[in-house]
């Protein structure tokens, strides 16, 4: 039996703390305000004054959660800092040109997707390796296909939002992200095409810019401005977000000293990593070309131009021809889907297969030679080999002394001998 009425409530602890029943339960429960939120819970008690006495001890132990900081406020949310730290992160890296527009928005993506919903109303205090595997467990069940990389992904934009939080006071300390994954990381080979599979690509969009011609002129101009990004991109090693940035000023024809050929040099690359440069291969000179007489620019207003090379993102026009030709999927095992990311990949394949060496296809990409060799060269391998069958070799073997003298007696002995030979022939010559 109760010992008070149900609908009363009681405050103890200077009115700090409530102590009333609800309805439907049989217990006594117990409460209070903070920041606007009411923290309460069951204390499983049916008697008053023993409800009390579970009041005081759970208030006491719930001020030392909230000195601690594992209560927060509602300002302290994953939701609200999330997109401080979003605000922040394009004022300090973007707008300073220390990280790219694309990458800003790529983080800002994987949070408003699946991120952002499931933490929203948690505080950042509770986000731990416990919260993690959790949200990481429930992603797996939603989603049986999701890739590792994704989920990587996901950790990296959750950490941005508590890299903020720690460096305004808010976390004393900031969380590590236990993964248990195979010792041995997968690297899978990039997605390229090769040589043959190239031709067919760039054939095919050029065929179907001409089959647009008098059909769409709208159409046939982003054909045509496909048919130079494919190029541009191939002959470049540029990322898809390079390549949509690069603009006509960044852009040089020069001449090659070692070929006295015309290549591209391109300048105020804006990469994931910064602000770079590169050479290009030779096919990318007439891309540009063609780029700038469409536009109906001169090259002296080119170089003068900030206008972007490529106007449109044909992303929808290339997949359907990569899926018409039967291009989107490589043929390895398994099968890996191709997209413009691809053409960075056919680049540096292209380039290892012609013998380019790898620390300077890495300069030129702006990456990691432990990159290159990771993803294309080791996936290469024996198209690599160019001596892998020769036949005569020298020993590694240091020879014995008597082995090594017996082999220079043979030797003099046959320098002699056609010494010899040359001497009696020249004689019967002058006879």
């Amino acid at each position: 039996m109760n010992d008070t009425n149900p609908s009363e409530k009681i405050t103890i602890l200077d009115d700090k703390v409530h102590v009333f029943m609800r309805d439907g339960s049989p217990f006594w429960w117990c409460g209070f305000h903070f920041k606007g939120k009411y923290i309460r819970t069951s204390t499983k008690q049916k008697h008053l004054e023993a409800a009390k006495a579970f009041a005081k001890d759970w208030y006491f132990s719930k001020q030392t959660e909230i000195a601690s900081g594992e209560i927060a406020s509602p300002k302290h949310e994953f939701g609200k800092l999330a997109e401080e730290a979003l605000a922040n992160y394009k004022t300090m890296f973007v707008d300073r040109g220390q990280r790219s527009l694309k990458t800003y928005e790529g983080i800002e993506g994987i949070l408003n997707s699946r991120v952002k919903d499931y933490f929203k109303k948690v505080a950042v205090q509770n986000i731990d390796n416990t919260a993690w595997h959790k949200y990481k467990e429930d992603m797996v069940a939603l989603y049986p296909n999701i890739k590792r990389g994704t989920l990587h992904q996901y950790k990296n934009a959750i950490r941005m939002v508590l890299n903020y939080a720690y460096r305004q006071g808010i976390l004393k300390q900031l969380p590590q992200f236990k993964d248990e994954y195979d010792t041995t990381k997968n690297t899978a080979t990039r997605a390229w095409f090769t040589k043959d599979e190239y031709s067919k690509l760039h054939n095919s969009i050029r065929k179907h810019a001409d089959y647009l011609e008098t059909r769409d002129k709208l159409q046939h101009q982003h054909a045509r401005e496909l048919y130079d990004y494919v190029i541009f991109g191939t002959n470049t090693g540029m990322r898809v977000g390079e390549l949509n940035a690069c603009r006509f000023c960044d852009v040089r024809i020069v001449v090659e000293k070692l070929t006295d050929k015309k290549i591209l040099v391109i300048s105020n690359i804006k990469g994931k990593r910064g602000v770079g440069n590169c050479q290009s291969f030779y096919g990318a000179v007439d891309a540009f070309l063609r780029i700038v007489k469409r536009r109906g620019l001169t090259l002296a207003q080119a170089k003068e131009s900030t206008e972007k090379l490529f106007l449109v993102h044909h992303r929808v026009m290339f997949n359907n021809i990569l899926k018409e030709k039967k291009l989107k999927m490589t043929n390895t095992n398994p099968p890996t889907k191709r997209d413009f990311v691809s053409l960075r990949s056919t680049y540096i394949c292209f380039r290892l297969l012609h013998g380019a060496p790898i620390y300077e296809i890495a300069n030129n990409c702006r990456t990691s030679v432990k990159m290159i060799q990771d993803h294309y060269a080791k996936h290469l391998g024996g198209q690599l080999m160019r001596n892998i069958n020769r036949i005569k070799f020298d020993s590694w073997e240091n020879e014995s002394p008597k082995k090594k003298a017996t082999a220079t007696e043979k030797k003099t002995s046959e320098t002699t001998k056609k010494a010899s030979q040359k001497s009696t022939k020249k004689s019967s010559t002058k006879g």
